[in-house]
């Protein structure tokens, strides 16, 4: 994808990048607003952690790409990250894991019924946030989005726990629901927001896709750990799933699976207007790289 290499994507990247410190302090802001310290801390502890911030990052991209005002682009950075971040405090808990980037889980160092109150406030937190937009004619289609988004997300996730065996064409439903309908969001935000609704199937499209993509990268790493004591899958791999019709080219299968659903997400992106999807075709361009 040429737009890639020219200069203006760099600069835009860097123009970008300056708005995120007004990104966590918003984040910040909206948890820490007349709250028992135990529950100020755990989300601290979570949000303080690390993580790429790859939604906010597509948003305050696309916003800048479609003109969007800045304090509107950050307002749906705040409000796609705040919801990213509830989806990951409940998957930890729900899956059991014990680390997220290097550090304890927010459940696994608080209780579960901390992290449960953690995340109900950042959904919370996610919606009122949003009604600082500046545009009060677009706030219903946009609330709207946002809930169509999150219960794709939460349908997903319980497709994904419901332990039922499923095939490839299954598990890329599930992973585009789970993940693909969130990573979507910042990019379905801003052009609703700067009127370009008829680019909204495009985003789902470049979304689902990459969120396919970096699911069967994740898969890969983590095929023993998905792989139970007796063999057979512990939840959702496609590498496990793959193995029952390709045995032992399973592996290679998927990454073959992985690098096709990249290169669609960077096709469907670089049809966004005025380059709101060159960020999402960049980050699946260098994921390919790295296969």
């Amino acid at each position: 994808m040429t737009a890639l290499s020219l200069p203006s994507f760099s600069s835009l990247i860097q123009q970008c990048e300056s708005l995120s410190a007004l990104v966590e302090t918003r984040m910040a802001e909206l948890v820490r607003v007349s709250l028992p310290s135990t529950l100020v801390g755990a989300l601290s502890h979570h949000l303080d952690s690390g993580g790429q911030r790859v939604r906010a990052r597509l948003a305050l991209h696309a916003g800048r790409a479609l003109n969007l005002s800045d304090d509107d682009a950050v307002t749906i950075a705040v409000t796609v990250e705040l919801l990213h971040n509830a989806s990951l405090i409940h998957d930890d808990l729900q899956d059991r894991d014990l680390q997220r980037r290097g550090c304890a889980t927010l459940w696994s160092a608080f209780g579960e019924n901390v992290a449960i109150c953690a995340g109900d406030l950042l959904l919370s937190a996610a919606y009122g946030n949003l009604c600082r937009f500046s545009d009060s004619k677009k706030l219903p289609q946009l609330l709207a989005q946002v809930h169509a988004a999150t219960a794709s997300a939460v349908h997903g996730q319980c497709a994904d726990l419901s332990g039922q065996a499923c095939d490839i064409a299954l598990y890329e439903k599930i992973a585009a629901a789970k993940s693909g309908a969130l990573l979507a969001l910042p990019l379905e935000l801003v052009l609703i927001a700067t009127g370009q609704e008829n680019y909204l199937a495009v985003a789902r499209q470049a979304a689902d896709a990459f969120a396919v993509g970096y699911q069967i990268v994740d898969d890969i790493d983590d095929i023993d750990k998905d792989r139970g004591s007796d063999g057979q899958p512990d939840g959702l791999n496609a590498c496990l799933i793959l193995a029952a019709g390709h045995g032992g080219y399973a592996h290679m299968v998927a990454r073959q699976l992985a690098l096709a659903r990249f290169e669609q997400a960077t096709q469907s992106a670089s049809w966004l207007p005025h380059g709101a999807g060159v960020l999402l075709a960049s980050l699946a361009q260098r994921l390919s790289a790295q296969l």
